[in-house]
This record gives structure tokens, C-alpha cells and sequence, in this order.
């Protein structure tokens, strides 16, 4: 992948005939040869684990021409760090996908867990779709978590917003002290709101498809902030008269 020969022997030494040992209260356990995974606690070990992520995924989509394309680009997954999610515009496709990952992985010395990967099919085909990894075929779901977003089989973000504003309601709640503090101007709590409250609501928002329903929700929201932050009662209304 381009990197120095020097440093990549140098990294080598770090891994070559190394041993650990269990410490259980005062006492230890005998020492072991540790034949696989990178270091626990090393500031190496996750870009070494990216890299390998790396090399997995350009092994497994070496000549792989299908996948769909979203503003011109052709787009076949979804990774962070072991979190993968693979995409295709067909079963035939994804099985073709998950067999390439699956060699790749066999190649580099890892294997898929067959009991955590769900499928998730989005079109208006109800059929079954049917994956296999080793034999073990995988559990199609309605819907599935990704990197804290929620996405479901109907394209629909409704429960997404709903567990946003269910966790920016516990946070505007935690911080009550804040808002009750009358030395602190109104200037201010707006600007706590901004960078304490709303960061955990808009999270992940720009992947939202939001209809009059949901956007009513949040504005209702963000009106209650302001509330809470000025301690006006839900029930005192302001008249404008002209």
C-alpha cells in the first residue's frame, strides 16, 4: 500500500513472538504466544485494523463492476471500522458481494461471524430474500442500527427523528440546572441550547427525508427548549395586539 519498508518492518518487530499473560487480582497466569489481533491499548492498533479493513475490502471488490450509483458514483459499501454494510441492486449481486468478502476474509486470516450480518431488502418485492455465508443463511430484518442511525425496509425516517428527540429531551432535561441559574443571560442558554442540545437531535439529520408531520415535531421541540431555557410554562401564551 505504499508504505516505507522500514516502518513496516519496524511494526512487524512489535508483533513477532509475542507473549501475554492474565493477571487475575495479585496473582498472574503462565505466559502464551498471541497468534492473532493487535495489541490492546496500543495507539497502532486501530489504523492497523483500518488497513487491514483496507486490503479486505479492495481484495473482495477487485473487477466487482455492478453496485448502483447515487450523483454519479458508483457505490458498493458502507464502512467504519468493522462495521461494513454492503450494498447491491440485486440478490444476485449481494450474494455475489458477500462471497467476495467472505474469500477476501479467508484470504487475510479473518472470518465473518454467520450470526451477527442481517439483510435488509428495500423495494416493494415482499418475497424473502435468502443469503448464505458458509452455509449458515442470514437473518433478513425490517430494520437495522448503523453507527447510531436507525434505517428500515419503507425508506421512512419517522423513528430515527423519534429516538433523536426522545435522547435531546433527556439531555435538555439533565441540564435543567443550567436553566433555572437566573445569573445567566438568555443570550447565553441559547448559545448552551445551540452547542449542548441540538447536536444530539441533528445528528445524522442529513440523511433525513422529513415530511410536515416530523418537521412539526421538531420545531415544537426546539420551541420547548427555549421555553425550559427562559422558564416560561407551557401554558403562558404572549398576545400581540396592532
Amino acid at each position: 500500500m505504499g508504505f516505507a519498508p522500514h516502518l513496516v518492518k519496524l511494526i512487524k518487530s512489535l508483533y513477532d513472538d509475542q507473549k501475554s499473560n492474565v493477571r487475575l487480582g495479585s496473582s498472574r497466569s503462565e505466559y502464551f504466544r498471541v497468534l492473532r489481533g493487535v495489541r490492546q491499548g496500543c495507539s497502532l492498533s486501530p489504523y492497523l485494523f483500518n488497513i487491514m479493513a483496507e486490503v479486505l475490502m479492495r481484495l473482495a471488490l477487485e473487477g466487482f463492476e455492478s453496485g448502483f450509483r447515487i450523483g454519479g458514483r458508483r457505490v458498493t459499501n458502507l464502512r467504519y471500522a468493522d462495521d461494513i454494510v454492503l450494498l447491491a441492486s440485486s440478490r444476485t449481486e449481494l450474494d455475489e458481494l458477500v462471497k467476495r468478502v467472505n474469500d477476501a476474509g479467508h484470504e487475510c486470516g479473518m472470518r465473518i461471524n454467520a450470526g451477527k450480518p442481517e439483510v435488509m431488502k428495500i423495494c416493494d418485492d415482499q418475497t424473502p430474500i435468502r443469503v448464505t455465508v458458509n452455509g449458515v443463511s442470514l437473518r433478513e430484518v425490517d430494520s437495522f442500527k448503523y453507527l447510531g442511525a436507525m434505517f428500515n425496509s419503507d425508506a421512512r425516517c419517522d423513528e430515527d427523528v423519534r429516538s433523536c428527540l426522545s435522547m435531546a429531551t433527556e439531555r435538555l432535561g439533565k441540564l435543567r440546572p443550567l436553566w433555572r441559574r437566573r445569573e445567566i443571560s438568555t443570550g447565553l442558554k441559547a448559545r448552551l441550547i445551540r452547542a449542548l442540545v441540538w447536536p444530539v437531535l441533528t445528528y445524522r439529520s442529513e440523511a433525513w427525508t422529513t415530511n410536515q408531520e416530523l418537521r412539526g415535531n421538531i420545531e415544537a421541540f426546539e420551541m420547548r427548549c427555549y421555553r425550559k431555557a427562559m422558564r416560561i410554562r407551557y401554558t403562558e401564551h404572549a398576545k400581540c395586539y396592532r
